[in-house]
């Protein structure tokens, strides 16, 4: 004995779309394993994905599980709850907290090019960074309205609604607004508003600090 079953019409998009988000992780996973990857004098591979953590890489977008290799030109998008950690191989530790969205164009250094700063774009969330002192010429960090660089430290950026906020844990890292530069300590924060114009440095409370490491999980 055997059935025939018959399924709708929104049965079979699902399952069309299942399979489309399949084949666009495939895609990714060979491309990062690919002669783009081997150019490269660093790795990056997502070490961590809770939630719902989606790489861009061009036209595709799918969606990101633990083992995947970045490459510049990804960009890293969390959704509610969703947290992802990248390590490299030169030291650096990334922790991308919820609801962000990160651009990795500067985040692998091309084997034949010249030492250049490497780092990444902060468009949106709160991203932790740990101890990139394998980066002798510097590491930045961008986002809308500051701009943060840093040698071997510990540290967070957070950008909402175009304005930033960064905070130090252990080293020193320079900021760069608008209307002024400054370098926080550990310990030290400021808050940067959507125009560019930098508030006072100052020892954030460990309320705050305990919101910051409770968002970004233990991995930061």
């Amino acid at each position: 004995m055997f059935s025939i079953r018959r399924e709708g019409p929104e049965t079979l998009k699902r399952r069309r779309a299942g399979f489309a988000r399949a084949v666009a992780l495939a895609s990714i996973l060979a491309a990062a394993s690919g002669p783009g990857a081997a150019q490269s004098a660093d790795r990056c591979q997502v070490t961590q994905a809770n939630g719902r953590v989606i790489v861009e890489r061009g036209d595709v977008r799918a969606r990101v599980v633990a083992g995947v290799l970045v490459q510049n030109g990804d960009t890293i998008v969390t959704r509610r709850g969703a947290r992802a950690t990248i390590r490299c191989t030169d030291g650096l530790s990334m922790v991308v907290g919820p609801q962000a969205r990160v651009g990795l164009d500067r985040l692998l250094r091309a084997a034949d090019a010249p030492p250049a700063m490497a780092g990444v774009d902060v468009f949106r969330g709160l991203v932790g960074f740990l101890r990139p002192g394998g980066r002798r010429d510097g590491f930045a960090v961008r986002t809308p309205s500051a701009v943060a660089a840093v040698r071997s430290t510990e540290w967070t950026v957070e950008v909402a609604d175009r304005a930033t906020s960064a905070f130090v844990r252990e080293g020193a890292v320079a900021i760069r607004a608008a209307d002024r530069a400054v370098v926080l300590s550990s310990g030290d924060g400021i808050d940067v508003a959507a125009d560019g114009a930098g508030g006072p440095v100052v020892q954030w409370g460990q309320s705050r600090i305990d919101g910051l490491s409770e968002r970004l999980g233990s991995a930061w």
